[in-house]
């Protein structure tokens, strides 16, 4: 199966994530909670999903499980 790679953003019309291009920002292929992708961290990629954490403050935030990446995560390199 052929991955889709682009850009991790928001969709605030549906209220999830999905995978854009770059160029335009078009959310192109939605990524549900349940799902994995890869996201690359220090050129490799790495498989990863959405976990849900608290801040030091208490705040719900994002985290990306196998990676430091959390709270805002839009346009990070990603594929799926």
């Amino acid at each position: 199966m052929e991955k889709f790679e682009g850009v991790l953003v928001f969709d605030a019309n549906f209220g999830r994530f999905a995978i854009a291009k770059e160029d335009d920002g078009d959310p192109i292929v939605p990524i549900e909670f349940s799902d994995s992708f890869e996201v690359k961290v220090n050129g490799e990629w790495v498989e990863t999903g959405f976990e849900i954490r608290k801040d030091d403050e208490g705040n719900l935030i994002f985290k990306l499980k196998n990676t430091d990446f959390s709270g805002t995560i839009d346009g990070l390199d990603v594929r799926k």
